[in-house]
């Protein structure tokens, strides 16, 4: 199934928008929320990416 979403962030706290091995991101926050609530793995995909210490509107 394929959901389009459209999120805003505060980007302080993350390293940027791509999942990463060491460093918390917004992807890695956003599919395990989504995981958890659809008692099912989830893998987001995102049209833009954003850097370290940067907030996005409308993802």
């Amino acid at each position: 199934m394929r959901i389009a979403l459209g999120i805003e962030y505060d980007g302080s706290r993350y390293y940027g928008w791509q999942r990463q091995n060491e460093f918390d991101s917004v992807q890695e926050r956003l599919e395990k929320a989504l995981t958890a609530v659809a008692n099912h793995p989830v893998e987001v995909q995102c049209a833009g990416r954003t850097d370290a210490g940067v907030h996005g509107t409308g993802r």
